[in-house]
């Protein structure tokens, strides 16, 4: 990104708006005072501003990228291995050998739910691939331009992107409304929810009866709100990046007019979020 972009103004503007879902970071990370914690999920150790320049980024990413998404002839829904329901019952597939495929057990298990409600043969799902770079590039080599949609927790989401950007492949991200799988967040874990109305909106399949899930966290595992609305949400994200877009991205493309979207990507990854969290260090 241009050194002449002042980002400072936009992080201001962005913390005020996000506010409400970021105000118990900080007290989450003072109370992560037991080692073994520290030694099992840093990523409980993140500062709110870490939370809100990758809320950002994603924000900034789902604009930049919807054009080409919504252009692609098949889509790839990516879910997280903790949305697998961890309920009075046991997931077939969390105990089969098979864990990335969804055994369709339980209805009201968001794995169970996205494929019920999305699968077909424009969209696959796939549950947190062990190598994702190569499950989407056999998917791209099979299929040719595919579109891709990436669901996980706020601070992990963008390692995902970082990867379909290497791979040129049209990204959207869908915040996890709370975070809860035992590498990172909770001991013992239990399973989490993210919006299918956004991801109905992301893949231009709206309906009245999807309802927005909630229980009243926010978008990390620290955040008990009792209003939480992915609705507003995901409102105030895309208010963000359309600021961005106005604000910035004019001053960017004087500068790099040659520049293609992953190019633009990377740079926007570089400016906002400088040190990435990955699969590798996460």
């Amino acid at each position: 990104m241009p050194t002449m972009l002042k980002l400072t103004p936009y992080l201001r503007i962005g913390g005020n708006l996000l506010a409400p879902y970021l105000d118990g970071v900080d007290n989450f990370v003072a109370c992560q005072t037991d080692e073994s914690w520290k030694e099992q999920g840093p990523l409980r150790r993140k500062p709110s501003e870490t939370y809100l320049r990758n809320a950002l980024a994603v924000g900034i990413l789902n604009l930049l990228h919807r054009e080409a998404f919504q252009a692609a002839a098949k889509r790839v829904i990516v879910l997280p291995a903790c949305l697998k329901d961890y309920g009075d019952w046991d997931c077939v597939a969390a105990g089969g050998k098979n864990p990335s495929e969804c055994a369709r057990c339980h209805s009201g298990c968001p794995v169970h739910d996205t494929l019920e409600r999305f699968a077909d043969d424009h969209t696959a799902v796939l549950i947190e691939p062990e190598d994702l770079t190569a499950a989407l590039s056999k998917i791209k080599a099979e299929d040719g331009t595919i579109g891709v949609v990436g669901v996980a927790c706020v601070l992990t989401l963008l390692s995902g992107f970082d990867r379909t950007i290497k791979l040129q492949l049209p990204t959207q991200g869908i915040f996890l409304n709370y975070s809860s799988c035992a590498h990172h967040w909770a001991a013992p874990p239990f399973n989490t929810e993210y919006s299918l109305r956004q991801l109905a909106r992301v893949l231009g399949k709206e309906s009245p009866d999807i309802d927005p899930p909630g229980d009243g966290r926010g978008v990390t595992y620290s955040l008990v709100r009792p209003h939480f609305s992915p609705d507003d949400f995901y409102q105030r994200l895309d208010y963000l990046a359309a600021v961005f877009a106005a604000d910035y991205l004019p001053f960017y493309r004087q500068a790099k007019p040659d520049a293609d979207l992953y190019t633009l990507s990377r740079d926007v990854l570089g400016a906002l979020v400088p040190d990435l969290i990955t699969r590798e260090n996460a």
